[in-house]
């Protein structure tokens, strides 16, 4: 799972997660943070920017992020993190 950027937005598409991933996500982040993001004529409906997504990985107990971490490498550029 690579993040996504359009038009300067970094983000993560819900369904690009593994499935065990998916379900904790889907179980744990705030509902709230889910953004759809209109692409090419096609609305996407299951993104997750991409400091929203690292945020809710850090609060995740050690034991299920390394698990998480191990069966899918997440790829998150450099500049992601100089956003404010």
């Amino acid at each position: 799972m690579a993040p996504e950027v359009y038009k300067g937005i970094e983000f993560i598409r819900i369904s690009t997660l593994a499935e065990e991933q998916k379900k904790l996500f889907l179980q744990s982040f705030d509902q709230h943070k889910i953004i759809k993001i209109l692409m090419h004529d096609s609305l996407l409906n299951d993104c997750v920017l991409v400091k929203d997504f690292l945020e809710w990985q850090s609060l995740l107990p050690a034991g299920k992020s390394t698990a998480l971490q191990s069966q899918e490498e997440v790829q998150v550029p450099m500049h992601a993190f100089n956003a404010a």
